[in-house]
């Protein structure tokens, strides 16, 4: 395999270490992979990144899948990127929205069960 030589700040290769260390791979590895995604991302129909939050957008692949692949450290960030590629942010799926609505209809269940307290003025 060819290599390649890149010079890189100290401070930001101090981290990268740490993170690396903190995830359990060989940095080289994280790096292959960073350069295999962009090449990836590059390659597509539309441009990388676009065609990752296109597929967001449409529901096609989950917010956290989207933010790995975008390299995205939360799912703000993911829909703020979405928002200003003009990209209307996803709506959660019927399963998912039935599951919430039970969710919530417990939690208010639970709270009419508690008795109320009296309180004197």
């Amino acid at each position: 395999m060819p290599k390649l030589i890149v010079g890189v700040p100290s401070d930001l290769l101090a981290d990268a270490k740490v993170m690396a260390a903190k995830t359990g791979n060989p940095l080289s590895s994280i790096i292959l992979g960073l350069l295999a995604g962009f090449v990836k991302n590059e390659a597509g129909p539309l441009t990388g990144n676009y065609e990752i939050l296109l597929a967001y957008s449409l529901g096609r692949i989950s917010a956290g899948n989207a933010a790995h692949q975008l390299h995205l450290d939360s799912e703000s960030a993911l829909n703020k990127l979405t928002l200003e590629a003009g990209l209307p942010i996803p709506r959660l799926g019927l399963q998912e929205t039935e599951a919430m609505r039970k969710r919530f209809a417990e939690t208010m269940d639970k709270a009419a069960a508690v008795p109320a307290k009296v309180s004197r003025h």
